[in-house]
């Protein structure tokens, strides 16, 4: 039995949006969450915007996430189109834009839907000359926590190496570990060793403008 992971519900506002996939007709509906501030004046936004597919068969409601890049050199914003789902009308989506690495280069979040076959994913920018890492977690988590587990997820930063550090927090006990490390390959989200250094995400001491 897969533990039920969710988005923390302490999330910052000003980093997350939310919306049930919807079509609208006429305008599109969608959702965006504020800009957060990387080094040297970079911003990014997360976005997703949802319509019916126009299938034949099914008309169900597709759903596509695009991350816009402000580079910190003031250059034109980079526009990734990422990532596209496909499912049943009102099922829930949720945004997490969680930051930038602190040197800039990366940036981080999840995304998590809800319906008939609930996803939590995690997404990893390295720039517009590189595809945009998704790390499925539910399958990174499968089995490494016990049975009946519900734990929250926010990514807390990298390490030197380049993992990501996810921070978990759970009504009761969920395992030895509340921080892990997951990256891009198959393997299973492995517990992070106490006392060991985190790059913690870029925090703008003036905040998104």
């Amino acid at each position: 039995m897969l533990p039920l992971i969710l988005l923390a519900a302490s999330l910052l506002p000003s980093q997350q949006a939310s919306m049930e996939c919807a079509d609208t007709g006429a305008s599109i509906a969608a959702a965006e969450t504020p800009a957060v501030r990387g080094p040297a004046g970079a911003t990014a936004v997360l976005k997703v915007s949802t319509a019916d597919d126009h299938s034949k068969d099914s008309h169900d409601c597709n759903a596509d996430y695009k991350l816009v890049v402000i580079p910190a050199t003031g250059g034109a914003p980079v526009e990734v189109d990422f990532l596209a789902s496909d499912g049943e009308y009102g099922r829930s989506l949720l945004l997490r834009l969680a930051g930038f690495s602190q040197d800039g280069k990366r940036v981080l979040g999840i995304l998590a839907e809800g319906g008939k076959s609930p996803t939590m994913l995690l997404f990893d920018y390295h720039g517009s000359d590189a595809p945009v890492e998704i790390i499925d977690l539910k399958m990174k988590f499968s089995r490494v926590a016990p049975p009946g587990c519900i734990q929250t997820l926010d990514v807390i930063g990298t390490t030197a190496s380049g993992a990501i550090v996810l921070e978990s927090n759970s009504e009761k006990s969920c395992g030895s570990s509340r921080r892990w490390l997951v990256d891009a390959d198959g393997g299973k989200a492995q517990p992070l060793s106490p006392g060991a250094a985190i790059l913690s995400l870029y925090e703008s001491k003036g905040g998104a403008q």
